[in-house]
């Protein structure tokens, strides 16, 4: 048999294993509470993600209502007829009883040439 020395004596409690286990206690509730801060920020960044999808749908979604709101403006004129008139003055038609003016702006006279006086040919000298 082989003969040991006594780590410890009688009465006297071990330390060593105790601090082990703390440090181990210690590690483990540290990485719980990387993951768990890890998981937070993960889920923020998604929900700023999907805030800024939101926002670009809504203004999308915007957009299109007042697209929307045009085509009905022009769905009605086809209806009620006023599209053509007014297609028909755009081609220059008007009725028999209106006066047509047309508004144009003054054309700019084109400079007049300046006289030139004739020149003596060279045989003559």
């Amino acid at each position: 048999m082989r003969q040991s020395k006594a780590i410890a004596g009688a009465g006297v409690v071990r330390t060593g294993a105790v601090s082990i286990r703390r440090g181990l206690v210690a590690i483990v509730v540290a990485a719980g509470l990387a993951w768990a801060a890890y998981g937070f920020a993960q889920e923020a960044y998604i929900s700023h993600r999907l805030d800024r999808q939101l926002s670009d749908l809504r203004q999308q979604n915007a957009l299109l209502a007042a697209q929307n709101q045009g085509y009905f403006r022009d769905i009605q004129a086809l209806i009620s007829g006023t599209a053509d008139e007014e297609e028909a003055r755009l081609n220059g038609y008007a009725r028999s009883n209106e006066r047509l003016y047309l508004v144009t702006s003054t054309p700019t006279p084109a400079p007049a040439p300046t006289p030139t006086a004739p020149r003596a040919s060279p045989s003559s000298r």
